[in-house]
């Protein structure tokens, strides 16, 4: 996609053809690479409740490094934006690099750490007998995929900054073929490869995510790129540029490991509940997921055209840009939703057989339905909060919600009062209802529109 013009040069209509250019690609990316997780499920949901339940454990431990690669993804989608936005290339190509460097050390770092203490972090959560044996295994083989997912997301975040979404879309795209023949060839023990049950789902990820990684550093280095590795003028480490990038970054990690660590805590009282229980949690979480994709596309939308938009010095464009997104975003919801509400069964019922556990999530699918407007809505202002360089407030937000609501309710209605996990999804609504009335109101003071990066 081009940079964004001026605003006095752009119509309604190249506005809205700007925002489905990218946002139709982001969405599908995002869908793809949910697909690497919703795929595992389905087949290993074929292998009963304790097999969903130890994938469920592993991606959720594994989500800790996720949010690592993530928040620096987000600081390379800001400043590289900014710098688009200012016509200032190489400086966009030198984000990029940085972001790189410091994401993939990070991310191996913390990789090794998991591998090492796999089994006290999965006991921590009070499991045992063949659920502990089951995670255990798939935690030590699938988190060695998180390095490759790290230079895919951080190279795919960059290219977005710049306005590409097709190319981060593709390599999804291709990560998901892949992902899905091995793992149906390891999984089941098809086409005369071994069958691994658990473990070959962690297989196809791998393979998966490290042909996504070779194809992302290929792009990366393209000479006719608008962000081309193979153009710039030096290769060095920038301790200036990288410090600006965790800047950013730092506060959306924090926000995403309040919600980490959260749902961790959490998940050791759903453990208690029971393996239907767990199972129902994870599958409704699965589910779920693919209903926040439209919502991801234009969160990411948002971020980069806010961040291009002010990187040119033009605020009424970055305002036309958000609330033309915030009207689109609810047309979308309003369809998931509906999905969510009225076909929670025949959507559960693609990944599992168990009747004990669909009868059991369909609850979760149909509570959720009722929050999905002002989540996704929120994610949409966070999202032009981030292209403005603004993330300690919404992580401020995030942290309050969910250790001042989430957590102590989920206590409460799950364990105290005896609700189980029906208690949990009771508070998960209260706590995300509260952050978006919070995120609202930060959003329409309009400070992000004066908003300058950290230097």
């Amino acid at each position: 996609m081009k940079d964004i013009k001026q605003n006095e040069a752009i119509s309604q209509q190249q506005l809205r053809k700007n925002i489905f250019s990218m946002i139709w690609p982001a969405t599908m990316e995002s869908v793809l690479q949910m697909m690497v997780g919703i795929v595992a499920t389905a087949m290993v949901g074929r292998l009963g409740a304790t097999a969903i339940g130890a994938v469920g454990l592993g991606s959720r431990i594994g989500g800790i490094v996720w949010v690592i690669f993530s928040a620096i993804g987000t600081g390379a989608t800001v400043f590289v934006a900014r710098s688009i936005g200012a016509k200032d290339y190489n400086m966009a190509k030198k984000i990029a690099l940085q972001a790189l460097i410091i994401g993939v050390f990070l991310v191996l770092t913390f990789t090794i750490l998991i591998f090492v203490f796999a089994r006290p972090i999965l006991e921590w959560f009070g499991t045992d007998g063949d659920l502990l044996n089951v995670a255990l295994r798939f935690l030590k083989l699938n988190v060695w995929g998180m390095p490759f997912m790290a230079i895919m997301q951080i190279v795919g975040a960059s290219l977005r900054g710049a306005g590409n979404t097709r190319t981060p879309m593709l390599i999804a795209f291709i990560m998901n073929i892949i992902n899905i023949v091995v793992s149906y060839c390891f999984i089941f023990g098809n086409f005369g490869f071994p069958e691994i049950g658990v473990n070959g789902a962690a297989i196809g990820a791998i393979v998966a995510q490290a042909t996504g990684a070779v194809i992302a550093i290929y792009v990366l280095y393209r000479p006719n790129a608008v962000i081309s590795l193979r153009h710039l003028k030096k290769y060095e480490i920038s301790f200036f540029d990288i410090k600006r990038i965790l800047n950013i970054g730092v506060p959306v990690a924090a926000q995403s490991l309040f919600w980490q660590f959260a749902t961790i805590i959490i998940m050791r009282w759903i453990v208690k509940f029971g393996t239907i229980s767990l199972a129902a949690h994870q599958l409704g979480l699965t589910a779920e997921s693919l209903s926040f994709m439209p919502g991801v596309g234009f969160s990411i939308a948002a971020t980069a055209f806010v961040g291009q938009s002010l990187g040119n010095k033009d605020i009424k464009l970055a305002e036309r840009y958000v609330k033309e997104l915030r009207r689109w975003c609810l047309i979308m919801v309003t369809i998931t939703a509906s999905c969510l509400f009225f076909l929670p069964k025949l959507i559960l019922g693609l990944f599992t057989d168990e009747i004990a556990v669909i009868e059991l999530a369909k609850y979760y699918l149909m509570m959720m339905a009722l929050i999905q407007f002002p989540q996704q809505v929120a994610d949409v202002m966070i999202g032009a909060l981030r292209g403005a360089g603004m993330t300690k407030r919404p992580m401020l937000y995030a942290g309050l919600g969910l250790w001042l609501i989430r957590v102590p309710f989920s206590y409460l209605f799950g364990v105290v009062l005896g609700y189980g996990v029906i208690g949990v999804w009771s508070a998960m609504l209260i706590d995300i209802v509260t952050r978006f009335f919070l995120n609202l109101h930060l959003f329409n003071k309009g400070t992000w529109k004066n908003a300058e990066l950290i230097k």
